[in-house]
């Protein structure tokens, strides 16, 4: 773990405003993904694939040359990238607890550091963008709301 990363293991439920390494992430959702089922698109229904399919459309993933022979590939990746998203999810839902302790694990392993506040985006932070650029973005797309009965937040 680098010095210059804040181990903060204090950070509460959720480890909210904070996030881990780009290495952390890697090996927290490797392991993560080892808890779910084996999942093959090449299974799939037709009609769940046309709502994948919808899903990428709206927003935006669908190439626009669909003759493109990387068109397909790319589909079908992203595609693997929402059924994931789903089954997680689920492994969320029935076993919090697996998914909590991974977390603490990862915390533990990797430490953390705060989201960095600034909505300025530089070429150094494209280099890490898992832990410098995603987390901004999502910020600034969807701001936490102001508490409620003017409690702190």
């Amino acid at each position: 773990m680098p010095d210059e990363q804040e181990n903060n293991q204090d950070a509460g439920p959720g480890h909210l405003g904070m996030v881990l390494p780009e290495e952390g992430v890697v090996d927290l959702a490797d392991k993560l993904t080892g808890y779910m089922t084996e999942i093959e698109l090449g299974g799939l229904p037709d009609i769940m694939g046309q709502v994948l399919d919808d899903f990428l459309e709206q927003c935006g993933s669908i190439p626009e040359d669909l003759k493109d022979s990387s068109a397909f590939e790319q589909i079908t990746g992203n595609q693997l990238s929402v059924t994931l998203a789903y089954q997680l999810g689920r492994l969320e839902g029935r076993s919090p607890q697996v998914v909590r302790l991974l977390i603490e694990e990862a915390v533990s392993k990797w430490g953390t550091r705060p989201v960095a506040e600034s909505p300025d985006i530089s070429d150094q932070d494209l280099a890490t963008p898992k832990e410098l650029v995603y987390p901004r973005l999502r910020r600034l797309e969807y701001p936490e709301p102001p508490p409620e009965n003017g409690e702190d937040p």
